[in-house]
C-alpha cells in the first residue's frame, strides 16, 4: 500500500526529483491572464452576448451579411420548403459563416461592450427614472398632507361655531 521514498531523492520542496523531471507544472508566472474587468452573469454571457453576436454577424457587411443575402435570396426563389434542399450550399456557407462569426473573439468583444453600454445606459434611465418618482411623491405628499391639515382645521372650526 505504501511507497517507499527514499529520502536522498527528495528535494527541499517535498517532492520527489524525478517527478519535477517528467511532470511540470502547466503554471507560470508569465501566462498568468488577467482577471476581467467585468463581471457578467450567466445568462448575460450565453444568451444575450450570443443573440447579439448573431445578429450583428447577420447584418454586418463586415461578417456573414453576404451569405445571408445569398440564402435568403435563394429561398426566397425557390419557397421556403424547396428552398431547404436547393439552397443547400448557400445555408453550408451562412452556417460556417455564423460558426467563425460567434468565435471571433473581435466580434464577441465588442458585442460585450455594446452590451455592457446599454446596460448602463439602462440603469441610469432608470435612476433617473426614480429619482423623478421620489419628487412627485414628495410633491404628493406634500400636497395631500397641507389638504388633510386644512380639513382638519375646518373641521375644528366647524364645531368651533357649531358649539355657540
Amino acid at each position: 500500500y505504501f511507497k517507499q521514498i527514499n529520502l536522498s531523492e527528495m528535494t527541499e520542496e517535498g517532492t520527489s526529483k524525478k517527478q519535477d523531471e517528467t511532470v511540470q507544472s502547466e503554471f507560470d508566472e508569465n501566462n498568468i491572464k488577467p482577471v476581467p474587468k467585468l463581471v457578467m452573469l450567466r445568462a448575460e454571457r450565453d444568451s444575450l452576448i450570443n443573440d447579439l453576436v448573431r445578429e450583428k454577424a447577420k447584418e454586418d457587411p463586415r461578417y456573414c451579411f453576404a451569405a445571408f443575402a445569398d440564402m435568403s435570396a435563394c429561398q426566397q426563389e425557390h419557397g421556403m420548403i424547396a428552398g431547404l434542399w436547393k439552397c443547400a450550399k448557400q445555408n453550408e456557407r451562412f452556417k460556417l459563416c455564423m460558426q467563425w462569426a460567434f468565435y471571433n473573439e473581435k466580434l464577441r468583444d465588442q458585442c460585450k461592450e455594446e452590451y455592457v453600454n446599454k446596460r448602463k445606459d439602462y440603469a441610469r434611465q432608470n435612476r433617473e427614472r426614480e429619482e423623478e418618482n421620489q419628487i412627485r411623491l414628495r410633491v404628493v405628499n406634500e400636497w395631500l398632507r397641507k389638504e388633510i391639515d386644512g380639513e382638519h382645521q375646518r373641521d375644528t372650526r366647524q364645531k368651533g361655531t357649531d358649539a355657540k
